[in-house]
């Protein structure tokens, strides 16, 4: 218990600290959302704690929503208050995955229809934003549906590849799901979905003819979307030669290498950056912005936190069996080749995918998503597996 206290003793110093720093810097009096946060994260540590889960990922989880919180307050209040309720309903997200036995819900193809549904529904009643059909509005409410139906294809596949069944169904709905995503022009989900597959398919059991026919896939389909889709295209060659397209399609690119380079190590410092400069900072491109004022110790330290989330989970999983392994694997996955696409495309190691950074840039479908697959593995930590 003194772990416990000693550990939100001092994120509740750091954030006081932020929101006091903000005040001072934007004259801003906003005290409710970063309380409603603690309070959020503190009764998730609690009640995750009384129900035998393991609460070891709700301390970093926390960081990495506050230093959100704290950066779209930098750009938009307004931001930062949609990503408030984005918390609260992730926290209830998160007590549903604690909740409810997700990994025993065997449910079979049912979880990838839903999957599909959810991807077709969008694909025809959706609405466009930043060149993509990904979101979906119904009765006011507007979310992104692909943020969900990629979990349940994990699920499935999960189920599936444990069952060792017909080998090429999980094969043909994954590229049905790939195919509609392409359809909706929103290809990042896509490419994510597929490498969590490849590593789970390879972790099950691994062959060299697997990995090559893997690998052939990723060359054939990275070659069909770049001709076939003119935005990729302009990602590929924004990525490849920025220099050649400073007004244009390479401008984002640049501005994000400019602001980690004007960071240095220690930063501007919180305030001093210049953070309406890069287009879509709040979503694609947060992680460059907080590069700029907190420097490389910042994003090493923000890095840190995603690979303790990982170590904390892999530690789950490693001591499952069966499809709750596969499960457990998939949503560790989701969340952290996320992490390395998102952060690989703004260091220009290969060209960027539109994803967002999990659990700090806005979008409150992601968040919800997030911290459910944070919730299911939580109870996976109840004695190593599901009672």
């Amino acid at each position: 218990m003194g772990l416990l206290y000693r550990t939100w003793f001092e994120f509740t110093g750091w954030a006081a600290a932020l929101v006091l720093w903000l005040f001072i810097l934007q004259g801003q009096v906003i005290w409710w959302q970063p309380a409603a946060l603690w309070a959020v994260f503190v009764v998730l540590w609690f009640l995750t704690t009384r129900l035998g889960g393991d609460p070891g990922a709700l301390p970093l989880a926390a960081v990495l929503v506050f230093c959100g919180w704290v950066f779209l307050t930098r750009l938009d209040p307004a931001l930062a208050e949609g990503h408030s309720y984005g918390i609260l309903l992730g926290g209830a997200a998160f007590c549903f995955g604690l909740l409810v036995p997700w990994t025993r819900l065997s449910l079979g193809r049912l979880w990838a229809w839903a999957a599909l549904a959810l991807l077709a529904t969008t694909a025809v009643l959706g609405e466009s934003a930043g060149g993509a059909k990904a979101w979906l509005n119904l009765w006011g409410l507007r979310f992104q549906p692909v943020e969900l139906a990629r979990i349940f294809l994990v699920f499935y596949l999960g189920d599936e590849i444990h069952r060792g069944g017909n080998k090429w169904e999980p094969l043909l709905y994954l590229t049905s799901f790939c195919l509609i995503l392409a359809w909706q022009r929103d290809l990042g989900p896509a490419v994510l979905v597929f490498l969590v597959f490849c590593w789970m398919w390879l972790q099950l059991s691994f062959s060299w003819g697997k990995l090559l026919g893997l690998t052939a896939a990723v060359l054939v389909g990275f070659y069909s979307a770049f001709r076939l889709f003119p935005h990729v295209e302009s990602r590929v060659l924004a990525w490849l030669k920025p220099w050649h397209y400073l007004d244009s399609k390479g401008y984002q690119v640049l501005q994000g290498l400019f602001a980690l380079r004007a960071g240095g190590v220690v930063g501007q410092g919180l305030g001093e950056g210049l953070v309406h400069v890069i287009p879509q900072g709040h979503t694609d491109y947060l992680f460059a912005i907080i590069g700029e004022e907190f420097g490389f110790l910042g994003i090493s330290a923000l890095l840190l936190c995603y690979l303790g989330l990982a170590f904390w989970a892999v530690r789950i999983v490693d001591r499952l069996e069966g499809r709750e392994r596969l499960i457990g694997l998939g949503l560790t996955l989701l969340l952290h080749v996320q992490v390395f696409l998102v952060v690989g495309g703004i260091l220009r190691l290969f060209p960027f995918t539109g994803l967002t950074l999990p659990l700090v840039s806005f979008g409150s479908t992601s968040l919800v998503a997030q911290l459910w697959m944070l919730g299911i593995i939580a109870r996976l930590g109840c004695r190593g597996g599901e009672e």
